[in-house]
């Protein structure tokens, strides 16, 4: 595994390198070609050395998070909050059908927070199960 970090410090130095090189006035095709690497790849790291800001320690060479910045359908918590408030007055009902019948409570759930005025555009039954679910009241 020691070989990995080797490997991922290689790269950066190899981007570095690439970069210095580039800005020294080697042409990009020649740079690409003896690395082995794209023009695409070249392009990519001159453009975040170019755009950084040169008062921030912000290290250019390093490899950004791939993973998504924010979740567009996460619910607010003030919803999953009012979702949790009806079910468990739902489950207070007077009979065994409206205590215990999963979808067709979610779907009162659904009704009861809509005729209060509380829009749920965004907010799917999916979503609705599993905020019910993460607290146990399925």
């Amino acid at each position: 595994m020691a070989k990995s970090n080797e490997t991922h410090t290689e790269e950066k130095q190899e981007r570095i390198d690439a970069v210095n090189r580039y800005h020294r006035g080697e042409r990009l095709s020649k740079i690409c070609k003896s690395l082995g690497r794209s023009r695409s790849w070249l392009q990519k790291w001159v453009g975040r050395y170019n755009n950084l800001d040169k008062s921030s320690d912000k290290e250019w060479f390093k490899e950004e998070s791939r993973a998504p910045k924010n979740i567009h359908r996460k619910i607010d918590s003030e919803v999953e909050q009012l979702i949790i408030k009806v079910r468990k007055s739902l489950m207070e009902g007077k009979t065994e059908d409206t205590k215990y019948r999963c979808m067709a409570c979610l779907i009162a759930v659904r009704r009861r927070l809509m005729s209060s005025g509380f829009s749920l555009i965004g907010v799917s039954m999916r979503q609705s199960v599993r905020v019910v679910g993460t607290v146990g009241l399925l």
